[in-house]
């Protein structure tokens, strides 16, 4: 069961938001909380990262879920707690539907749940925005590649 959940339709591809997640390293073009992003190897199962927050605070994070167009999970350590952020792509006709979940567990998650779900959701709600502006842009951008001739 998720903490925070959010979810929007995006008049974009799949594949688009994919590619967009995959780049963890530009993830801050549409995650405006995050600061900096890296991993430590391909976008797969058991990879390895940190993200660093716009207040400085640093998230180690772990890749424990993926399946290609569809979903992935990363697991992350912040103040004590352990955020599970899960993310999941489903195509109806030429949308995307998109979740992005969040789970708040840790010895610290009881004192602090109130606080950084209400936090979260906000952040996930304006993350996801962008990721639609950012994404439903380079859609568009897709459709108007010229064609080539092919000999």
């Amino acid at each position: 069961m998720s903490d925070v959940r959010v979810e929007l339709r995006m008049n974009a591809p799949a594949s688009t938001i994919w590619l967009l997640w995959e780049d963890v390293a530009n993830a801050p073009q549409w995650d405006t909380d995050v600061r900096q992003c890296t991993l430590d190897g391909p976008f797969r199962v058991g990879t390895q990262g940190l993200c660093v927050l716009k207040n400085g605070l640093k998230m180690p994070l772990q890749i424990t879920q993926v399946t290609p167009l569809r979903s992935y999970t990363n697991t992350a350590r912040l103040l004590g707690m352990r955020l599970t952020f899960s993310h999941y792509l489903t195509p109806i006709g030429t949308e995307t539907h998109v979740v992005h979940a969040a789970r708040i567990e840790g010895r610290l998650s009881v004192l602090y749940r109130p606080l950084v779900r209400r936090l979260l959701k906000a952040a996930m709600g304006q993350a996801l925005r962008n990721l639609r502006s950012l994404a439903e842009a380079r859609a568009v951008q897709d459709t108007r590649e010229p064609l080539r001739a092919t000999r």
